[in-house]
Parts: structure tokens; C-alpha cells; sequence
């Protein structure tokens, strides 16, 4: 798959496990970032006690920090206006506005499903800096 297509088949997947696991509407609003954290919370849980699910997170973390982390991402896309863009870098695909203004949004979900939030990672607060850093209020 080329960058485009797994941005495509992230967001898309992140939409239908969203649906038809969660009962919720991933709809690209800031509000969905909520769900999103939620979300990420569960697989924190489940990725300390892999017995419960047979180790399928701790097996799994980069492909669900994928699917959530593009999810976030793509929100945050449609909030910059266009002056972020995905990149495949040596760190993974990230949001790029040049050289020195990337937001790596899928390493945050990662960090999240296996740190959890009391260990400092938290997509929903990654999200509301990565929004003021793309609306020029924080020095990027």
C-alpha cells in the first residue's frame, strides 16, 4: 500500500470499528477525540492483561496506534487548512508542515495503548496542543 491508500484504509477503519464495535460516530469532530481517548483507554486495559483477550492488543499495538492515530491526525488536517500534510518519514507516517513542524499522532496512540494515561499519554490532550501548535499559538 502506498501512503495514500493506508491513510485511506485507516480512517476507514477507524470509522467501522468505531460503529459497529463501540456504538459510537467517529465524525471527525473535535468531540470525537474524546471517543477516540476512550477508545485507547480500553486498550491500555487490555494490553496490561493480555490473558484477557489472548494477547491480542499487545500483538497489535502499531496496527490499532495506526488506524487511531491517522484518525486523530486527519482531524487535525481539517483544522489546519491545509498547511498539514501526511509524510512517511524514518519515525512513520506523520503530519508535516516542513522540516521542523511534524506531529507524529500515531507514535502519541501507541504511546497511549501502552503507557496508558497515568503514564503521561493521553491522545486528547496530545490533540489540544497539536491544535493550538497548528493555529500558531504555541511556538512550533
Amino acid at each position: 500500500m502506498n501512503i495514500k491508500e493506508t491513510i485511506d484504509f485507516c480512517i476507514s477503519s477507524a470509522i467501522k470499528l468505531g460503529r459497529e464495535v463501540y456504538n459510537e460516530n467517529l465524525d471527525f469532530s473535535d468531540e470525537s477525540i474524546q471517543t477516540v481517548k476512550e477508545i485507547l483507554d480500553g486498550y491500555h486495559e487490555r494490553y496490561l492483561h493480555p490473558e484477557n483477550d489472548n494477547g491480542l492488543i499487545k500483538n497489535r499495538v502499531n496496527t490499532y496506534a495506526h488506524v487511531f492515530g491517522i484518525y486523530v491526525g486527519e482531524v487535525l488536517i481539517r483544522k489546519s487548512g491545509g498547511s498539514y500534510a501526511w509524510k512517511d518519514t524514518e519515525y512513520g507516517i506523520v503530519l508535516a508542515k516542513d522540516e521542523k513542524n511534524i506531529i507524529n499522532p500515531v507514535g502519541k496512540a501507541s504511546k497511549q495503548i501502552v503507557n496508558g494515561v497515568e503514564g503521561g499519554d493521553d491522545i486528547k490532550s496530545f490533540f489540544d496542543v497539536a491544535t493550538a501548535i497548528i493555529r500558531g499559538e504555541f511556538l512550533s
